[in-house]
């Protein structure tokens, strides 16, 4: 199965990024958007796991998370992945909180790296939408610019997630095999 370690948001910030999408798909932009549902932070992606194995992650995630408390999380910027010439992924980006998102996914690839090795520098971001063509991209250019800076809003991660995705020609379909506590303690 295909597992992944995850933050997920709270619904009202949600709506306040699907309100953004719906006004970026009104510009007939080629972007496939990230489902409301779907929204999340990826701490440690693992692949394709045997189902065997899960406890084992679920155990060595558990015990990685007695180290990090609740932590306060502010989404804030809009940006690109890859270049003006071809954007590849939309994305915001954290004011406050990417400082333990980095933490806790770094120590996440360290204990599970025998399973996957993380393959790039962490950049704490929430994925949005995957641009599919460069039509229209001077027009998606002009809307990053003033997203730039646009404020969605905070909440406090007190849960991580193991994640199951399923692909399917619509889209993923992710499902939570374990719900993690952070504790005050």
């Amino acid at each position: 199965m295909r597992l992944f370690i995850a933050v997920d948001l709270d619904k009202e910030l949600k709506d306040k990024i699907k309100n953004i999408e719906d006004e970026l798909k009104k510009l007939d932009l080629p972007i496939k958007f990230v489902e409301p549902e779907n929204l999340h932070f990826t701490l440690k992606f693992l692949g394709e796991v045997s189902e065997e194995r899960v406890k084992e992650i679920e155990k060595t995630v558990s015990e990685v998370l007695k180290d990090f408390k609740p932590f306060k999380v502010f989404i804030q910027d809009f940006g690109y992945f890859g270049s003006p010439n071809y954007i590849r992924t939309l994305w915001l980006g954290l004011k406050e909180g990417g400082k333990e998102i980095i933490e806790i996914g770094e120590k996440l690839d360290e204990v599970l790296s025998y399973i996957r090795k993380n393959e790039h520098e962490p950049k704490p971001h929430l994925t949005i939408g995957r641009v599919k063509s460069n039509k229209n991209k001077e027009i998606l250019l002009k809307e990053i610019e003033k997203l730039k800076n646009v404020k969605i809003g905070e909440f406090y991660v007190n849960k991580i997630k193991l994640k199951k995705s399923v692909l399917t020609k619509k889209g993923p379909i992710y499902s939570d095999l374990k719900v993690f506590e952070l504790s005050e303690k």
